[in-house]
């Protein structure tokens, strides 16, 4: 698509196709900036390890199970996916029963 219009607008114009060029290459910049600052640690990052370690490994479990049905969903690997959806329920349940045991709400 890119190559496409650029060439539309190579035909037409040489100084519309550098503004073209520039603000495509502006956008990219742009993304791949608010993607590499969206994926660093924020300040409230230390809040979490006050959390007892039996509690993040629990939530770390369920987060494992999420990633591996989405990773098979988008294989096509539906049994796995499935594997992965029992065990997460399993896991949320006890999640939510660790909750109850340290008073935490979520």
């Amino acid at each position: 698509m890119f190559e496409q219009a650029s060439a539309e607008r190579r035909a037409e114009d040489w100084a519309w196709y550098v503004r073209f060029t520039f603000s495509e290459m502006a956008g990219l910049i742009a993304g791949a900036a608010i993607a590499w600052l969206a994926e660093r640690p924020t300040a409230e990052a230390p809040v979490a390890s006050a959390l007892p370690p039996e509690l993040i490994d629990a939530q770390r479990l369920v987060d494992v199970n999420i990633a591996g049905m989405v990773h098979a969903i988008a294989n096509h690997q539906f049994e796995k996916a499935r594997v992965h959806s029992d065990q997460e329920r399993l896991a949320r349940e006890n999640l939510r029963m660790l909750r109850e045991k340290y008073g935490i709400g979520g």
